[in-house]
């Protein structure tokens, strides 16, 4: 009975781990509109990431007053873990803004991806190299039915 028990248990756990190991992202899994989780932040806001054919591109957005700063858009590269991983859970990004160069990577993690920032001034200004660590969530998408009907405009009248 022990052992029966015992057989059980092992095995109730070895089914556990397999449903609660971390998920696995493919380069498909960066697609998408991610906010910084930090809705006071001063550094980068929004990440919009978006595919051509089997190239993924990134736009960042800056916050800027009274609108963020787009950065524009550039080559986003994905990596595995090692050179027969298809499972890219990393990438990196960089922006040359004449003023400075930013070096950007990212850690894909669920529905969570972790930006590390490196910024290297390059216009003599005497401001400090820095690095930055934020946190994004990808933005639900809104879908509607194809068949939703708009409202009649005598109903509007109301």
């Amino acid at each position: 009975m022990l052992k029966q028990s015992l057989t059980l248990a092992i095995s109730s756990l070895a089914l556990a781990t397999t449903l609660v190991s971390p998920a696995i992202a493919a380069p498909a899994d960066f697609i998408g509109t991610w906010v910084n989780k930090d809705s006071n932040t001063r550094g980068v806001t929004r990440l919009v990431i978006t595919s051509t054919g089997d190239k993924l591109n990134i736009q960042v957005f800056g916050q800027c007053h009274p609108q963020d700063c787009d950065w524009g858009t550039v080559p986003l590269v994905t990596y595995g873990v090692n050179v027969q991983d298809t499972n890219h859970s990393y990438a990196s990004a960089n922006y040359n803004q004449n003023f400075a160069n930013r070096l950007l990577t990212f850690g894909h993690a669920g529905k969570e991806i972790m930006l590390q920032g490196y910024t290297q001034f390059l216009d003599n200004s005497n401001r400090q190299n820095f690095y930055s660590r934020e946190y994004f969530q990808k933005q639900p998408q809104v879908k509607f039915p194809p068949n939703i009907r708009t409202i009649p405009p005598n109903f509007r009248d109301r």
